[in-house]
Parts: structure tokens; sequence; C-alpha cells
């Protein structure tokens, strides 16, 4: 078989509502591992947090981290910053609004006003593990003290659990500056990303390292901040449990996260079963 080229969300897509990752879905990955087919994970997560579900599969599987700010091909690891103009813009920005945002590196987690362990369970997964793994949190205590780190952030995350008005505001003014790329994963947050720098520009970097041409790559996702991921490969998957513009733009859908999608789109598509 010609190598194939597979890129997954993790949250609401590769995984379950537990953290883990379906047997039958793990199954089909490594069939077709064996077969050639070139796995990717690709994660709004940070590295060190992406590597905890990788490990749920096999190390074999790479990974897209930090909504394609960082990309691995074997031991190569590509980054991108943020930078400190966008820094300080999201900064001003969200303090002065009240928000609190978390920084990320491959394997910190810095924090402006509320704590990680304070956030919902579900926004916690996204920037502290709750058994194992990352627990290193630093208060960033100023502007000047962001600035010291600006040469290590690589992405970042706002989270309203109230979905409030000055979540809106802060998206439409950080989108305005066009100091940086300005998504969401959920109507709660907004991912904070160097400019023109998506999932989408990782996968086509990958595509070309790996010489595999774009009707030979899939892409699984449930939610917006996937879209352009979907757009950019041969064959976009939305999932079951995606909302209803996401599978409008999609190529095809399959079955939700919770139901091993992944697997059973890709056990019809190479003839598994």
């Amino acid at each position: 078989m010609e190598p194939y080229l597979v890129f997954m969300d993790i949250d609401g897509t590769l995984i379950d509502n537990h953290q883990n990752v379906l047997p039958a879905t793990k199954k089909t990955i490594e069939e077709l591992q064996q077969q050639g087919v070139i796995f990717y994970i690709a994660t709004g997560r940070m590295l060190s947090l992406a590597e905890l579900v990788q490990r749920k599969i096999n190390s074999d599987v790479e990974i897209i981290a930090s909504n394609g700010s960082v990309y691995q091909k074997g031991r190569h690891i590509h980054k991108e910053h943020l930078g400190w103009n966008a820094l300080k813009e999201i900064y001003n920005v969200t303090m002065e609004l009240g928000l609190s945002t978390n920084f990320f590196t491959t394997d910190l987690t810095y924090y402006t006003n509320e704590k990680p362990w304070l956030l919902s369970r579900l926004a916690r997964v996204r920037v502290m593990s709750d058994k194992m793994g990352n627990r290193k949190f630093e208060k960033i205590r100023d502007l000047d003290h962001l600035r010291q780190l600006s040469d290590q952030i690589i992405n970042g995350i706002t989270i309203d659990r109230t979905n409030s008005k000055r979540l809106t505001e802060a998206r439409e003014k950080l989108k305005a500056s066009g100091l940086l790329t300005v998504s969401a994963s959920a109507p709660t947050n907004i991912e904070l990303i160097p400019r023109r720098i998506s999932k989408a520009t990782a996968v086509r970097a990958i595509m070309d390292q790996y010489r595999i041409p774009v009707e030979r790559t899939i892409g699984f996702g449930n939610d917006m901040n996937d879209l352009e991921m979907l757009q950019a490969v041969g064959t976009g998957v939305a999932m079951g449990n995606s909302p209803q513009i996401l599978k409008d733009e999609a190529d095809t859908i399959t079955d939700s996260n919770l139901e091993n999608g992944i697997g059973n789109f890709l056990d019809k598509f190479f003839k598994l079963k």
C-alpha cells in the first residue's frame, strides 16, 4: 500500500470523556501502522500533554501540538513562538478585561490571574494533567516578567467559563491587532497562536517533508479550530459529535468519538473489515 498520512485531533475526536483511546480505535491505528500508514495527533495541547495521549497508543504516533506551533518528524521538533509584540497585546487586552490567560512552552504553563487547577475539569485537561505529567505552573508577575519569557512561550489560551461579552471583546481586539492567529476549540475559550500558524500549516509542512501528496492524507476533527486542517487534507472527516457547521464543511462525517468514529471510518476506507 502507498503511504498515507492521518491527522487526528485529541479532545472530542481521538479520546473519550475519560481521556482514553478506545481499544477498537487503537487496534485499527496499530494495524494500519504495520501497513505503513503514518499517524499524527494534531492538538491545541502543549507537547508534554499531547505525549500523555500518544502513550495511550504507541511512540510511533507523531505529534502536532500547540495548534500547529510545534510538530515532530522523527527526532526533529519544529517550534514557532508568539513573540513579544503578540504577548504584550494579549496581556494588555486580557488583563484590562479581567480575563485569565495560560501561556505555554512545550512543557510549562504560566498563568496571569486564575490558577489552572481552579478551572473546570474539561478546561483543566487542556493545561494540566490530573493524574500524571505536567504540574509545573508559574504566575506571570507583570509585563516585564512576560517579556523575559517571550523567547520560550509558544502559544496560549484564554478561558472564560461564562462565555461572556468580555471574551467576545477580547477575541475581536486580538484579531484586529494582526499580531497573532486567533481560534477557538470551545465557545468558552480563545486559542492564541503565532501569526499565520495553524494545524493546517503544520499538516502542509509534514506532507512536504514526507513527500506524500494531498490525496493520500486524511484528517479527523470535531470543532472549528480543526476546520483549516480538514480543508488542507485530501479527506476531511468531521466526527459525529461535531457542530453542524463543521459537518457541512467537511468532506464526510463519521461516528462520534464515543462510538469509535476514527476506527470505523478507517476500517471502511482501508477495507480492513
